[in-house]
């Protein structure tokens, strides 16, 4: 032994790295080995080669009743299909080291669900009031996976709007929200178009579905404000008239729509998505641009959203303007305050 040892000393002060996989001691062994807490084999996947990884999905839709009753209990199933290249994996996998796929509340995220219920007898499918799990053990690239949870409808009779998302917990959201309308006691028919621009989470009752469409543009704030009766559903930041070339205040309608419009007089601005609310020229409309100047004028107009640049009408950015133009009706009151 004492032998052994010195020739071991004897190699290293010479400077050579010797590398042994099972070091004797008299009657003691001991392995050189990394230490790994077994996993459930679903938590392997092998990837293809040269596939680039990612986290992605769709909403396919729910099942569900029709309408809910006040205070009642019932069951929901929301379906998603894994359109990454990265299996979603639940709380029932066992898989310690991988991301945890849960259904969180959107709009605002982690928001506490008015329809979170909890029950001693039996797993509601919620894990706290703001995450729903997910029902199979691995959802891979391209399978169909659900999130079955059950809800408490409010006591109270109206169309409420619940956004969702994908959240991997601890790594990060996937940013796709979508949402679920639950109907409470009645189904809100009439004018129930309005309610997809209603990109929030809420309550939405009779009385809100049935008020009129209207725009409201606030000078001090530099926003527009899209409303139906007092609901405000999309806001976006403007660009009005300079205090040279101010835009009117008051309250008009919009007095026709246009494609595009092009300015009658020199430059000839062209603007797109164009819904005039004003004598005199005045209109709403997207981001302006000249034939021209190689696009010079335009990302100029776009550096200056939110401040006072125009000769006195309302500019939107370009996906604003596209909303606006559709949400927009000819007779449709239009307010500058």
């Amino acid at each position: 032994m004492k032998k052994l040892i010195t020739l071991s000393l004897g190699i290293l002060s010479l400077g050579i790295v010797l590398t042994i996989g099972t070091f004797a001691f008299g009657a003691c062994t001991a392995s050189a080995q990394s230490y790994k807490p077994e996993q459930p084999s679903v938590c392997s996947y092998n990837y293809k080669d040269g596939v680039e990884l990612k986290y992605d999905f769709e909403f396919l839709g729910t099942r569900k009743k029709l309408i809910s009753k006040p205070n009642e209990i019932e069951k929901v199933v929301v379906y998603i299909q894994n359109t990454g290249t990265i299996p979603f994996y639940s709380d029932d996998s066992g898989c310690d080291f991988r991301p945890i796929a849960r259904l969180g509340t959107e709009k605002y995220k982690d928001r506490e669900s008015v329809f979170y219920t909890e029950n001693s007898d039996k797993d509601t499918g919620w894990i706290a009031p703001h995450r729903i799990k997910l029902d199979q053990e691995i959802v891979k690239p391209g399978e169909k996976g659900s999130f079955t949870f059950y809800i408490k409808a409010p006591e109270d009779n109206a169309l409420y709007r619940e956004y969702f998302d994908i959240v991997l917990e601890g790594k990060k959201w996937m940013e796709k929200p979508f949402v679920v309308n639950f109907d409470v006691g009645t189904y809100l028919n009439e004018k129930r178009d309005y309610v997809k621009y209603v990109d929030t989470t809420r309550r939405i009752g009779p009385e809100d579905i049935n008020g009129e469409k209207s725009i409201e543009v606030s000078i001090a704030e530099q926003r527009m404000f899209l409303k139906v009766g007092d609901i405000i559903i999309r806001q976006f930041p403007v660009s009005s008239g300079k205090y040279s070339t101010p835009t009117p205040y008051g309250k008009t309608q919009i007095l026709n729509k246009q494609d595009v419009r092009v300015g009658g007089a020199w430059p000839h601005y062209i603007m797109p998505q164009w819904m005039m609310f004003r004598s005199g020229g005045y209109g709403i409309h997207a981001l302006p641009s000249l034939s021209f100047d190689n696009g010079y004028f335009w990302t100029e107009a776009l550096n200056h959203i939110g401040t006072r640049r125009s000769h006195g009408c309302i500019r939107l950015l370009p996906n604003d303007a596209v909303f606006a133009y559709e949400f927009g009706e000819v007779g449709m009151s239009v307010i500058v305050r």
